[in-house]
């Protein structure tokens, strides 16, 4: 009977085998458990990058995906509650300090943060510039709703 035989494995699917593994685990299947955005971006990072406070919020929709050579996820979250008046304040009070304090308007009631970092631009206080970092939020006056946008490039 030619048992060793029939239990041999070619070379190349200890390889293939290889390959696949270090995928999973480089995309954070082997091991990690499930990504999870409020973990990730917890509102006590939000506060260190963009300088505000937002409220808890609950993940509505995550939208997965690179986006040309960059890479960036979507959340679109729904904060426990209406960002106060005091939040919005505060922008307006950063934005008239800095003009790169990375908020801007695009009306009377909408607000957006945008900044990126690595490649010989700084980080944000907390974050490693290596990571080369993207990272957005867009929140507006009376509505729990917000997006956050996040990725490498």
């Amino acid at each position: 009977m030619k048992t060793n035989e029939s239990l041999k494995i070619p070379r190349w699917m200890f390889f293939a085998l290889g390959l696949v593994l270090i995928c999973l685990g480089a995309c954070g299947i082997g091991g990690k458990g499930k990504f999870s955005p409020e973990k990730e971006y917890p509102t006590d990072r939000i506060e260190r990058i963009t300088k505000v406070r937002v409220p808890e919020y609950k993940v509505t929709k995550f939208v997965y995906g690179p986006s040309g050579i960059d890479f960036s996820d979507t959340i679109h979250i729904e904060f426990e509650s209406v960002p106060s008046d005091e939040l919005f304040e505060k922008i307006d009070e950063l934005m008239a300090a800095n003009e790169n304090s990375g908020w801007y308007t695009q009306d009377s009631t909408h607000y957006s943060f945008s900044t990126f970092w690595g490649n010989g631009f700084p980080a944000p206080e907390g974050e490693k510039e290596e990571d080369d970092g993207i990272f957005e939020l867009e929140i507006a006056k009376g509505e729990k709703a917000g997006v956050i946008t996040f990725g490498c490039w």
